[in-house]
């Protein structure tokens, strides 16, 4: 197979609309495409740091030995896939990331008051959701899913004078009824049909 640039993805977030990151209730419903995946009705938490999101397997084995001792063969015993990022804005949706959904409060603005919330810490179950990031790059884009995802960890909130605060979160990821924590979905933008030159063809004036 032949290299090709157009597979080439730059991990940008696709925020033109809504935020890169949205949630909405635990499914087993899982796309075929990444066209087949509906936004509508899911919960926005607005600008994640420059850091980005990362996504990371993590896979437990156990070795089968011979007599003599040597290692023949290796058994997936265990998987856990985590993804971490850190919410930029301090916005509803990101803070029930953070706190829960049951221990934010919200109340809406007045003519005389801005909007205000309380976020509470405490040992308190987080809930399972199904969680979506967007990624776009030109044409190409990417969403991950998650059908069952919960905030397992929750980093430090830095208040200085001279970053933004943020709330950093760390995601474990559940199986679906098919055995799959996270699905990565993507269209690298080029349509059928569509002509791609060679990366030597010459450009016109």
């Amino acid at each position: 197979m032949p290299v090709e640039a157009n597979n080439v993805f730059v991990g940008a977030p696709d925020q033109l609309v809504t935020g890169a990151v949205l949630t909405g209730p635990s499914t087993d419903v899982i796309p075929a495409t990444i066209d087949d995946i509906r936004f509508q009705g899911l919960d926005d938490s607005g600008y994640v740091n420059e850091d980005g999101v990362t996504i990371t397997p993590n896979e437990s084995t156990e070795s089968i030995k011979d007599w003599s001792g040597a290692e023949v063969r290796r058994i997936l015993t265990e998987f856990t896939g985590e993804i971490a990022w850190s919410h930029l804005e301090l916005n509803a949706a990101a803070a029930r990331n953070y706190f829960g959904d049951d221990n934010v409060q919200v109340d809406p603005a007045t003519d005389t008051k801005g909007t205000r919330m309380r976020g509470a810490l405490g040992k308190h179950h987080l809930p399972t959701k199904a969680w979506y990031f967007k990624v776009k790059d030109g044409d190409r884009r990417i969403v991950v899913m998650v059908p069952h995802g919960q905030v397992s960890q929750r980093g430090e909130i830095p208040l200085v004078s001279n970053a933004a605060v943020t709330l950093p979160v760390t995601l474990a990821t559940y199986p679906d009824k098919a055995g799959n924590n996270i699905y990565l979905f993507t269209d690298d933008g080029v349509y059928a049909g569509q002509a791609i030159p060679p990366a030597d063809a010459p450009t016109e004036p």
